[in-house]
Parts: C-alpha cells; sequence; structure tokens
C-alpha cells in the first residue's frame, strides 16, 4: 500500500470545508473509501497494509497537535459522508500516544 501525505494544518473551522470537498472527489473516484486517525502513519499504514481489507493507499489529509480537533472531524467527516465510507463505526477511540495526530483516508 502508498503512503502519500497531502494535508493540512490548523483549526477546525479554517480545514472542515476543504476537508468535506476532498472525501466527497475520493468518494466519487473510487470504489471504497475509509477514514481514520492515527498519531503514526507508517505504523497505521503497517497496520491496515496487514489486514484482510485490501487497501491501495493511505492518504494523510489533515494534522494537528490537538486531540480535540483530530476527534471532531474525524467524526464530522463519518457523518457526513455515513453512507457512502466503509468506517464500521462513528470513529474509533482517538489516537493513543503523543502528539501530533493526523486524519487520514484509505482508498481502493
Amino acid at each position: 500500500m502508498d503512503l502519500e501525505y497531502d494535508y493540512w494544518t490548523g483549526s477546525l473551522n479554517d480545514v472542515k470545508a476543504s476537508l468535506k470537498r476532498s472525501v466527497a472527489q475520493y468518494i466519487r473516484n473510487h470504489k471504497k473509501v475509509k477514514i481514520g486517525i492515527t498519531n503514526n502513519p507508517e505504523r497505521r499504514k503497517n497496520q491496515h497494509a496487514g489486514s484482510d481489507e485490501k487497501w491501495d493507499k493511505m492518504i494523510v489529509k489533515y494534522q494537528t497537535f490537538s486531540i480535540n480537533f483530530i476527534d471532531q472531524l474525524e467524526k464530522l467527516l463519518i457523518d457526513e459522508y455515513w453512507d457512502y465510507i466503509q468506517n464500521e463505526i462513528g470513529g474509533g477511540g482517538g489516537p493513543k500516544g503523543d502528539p501530533p495526530y493526523y486524519l487520514y483516508v484509505l482508498l481502493k
């Protein structure tokens, strides 16, 4: 699986509209899309690569030092696109470990 860094930084209000448009584009152009958060993109990519679901690409879309921003953004995007993405639940328990935190999109 490829790992690509194409991310924004800034406050939630500054980036949420751009991230919504970006996720909508992925949904239109890919068979499957999943949204997640982590504090270690390389490790998370390897975990996904070893799972039963084989993804083609992981794209890091947002970086923050605020656990509050990353949790809110993940929930907002999953709620917005629930009918079109592969997330089984409305967000995880949040990233574990130290910042920075990243929101990513998996594509197939």
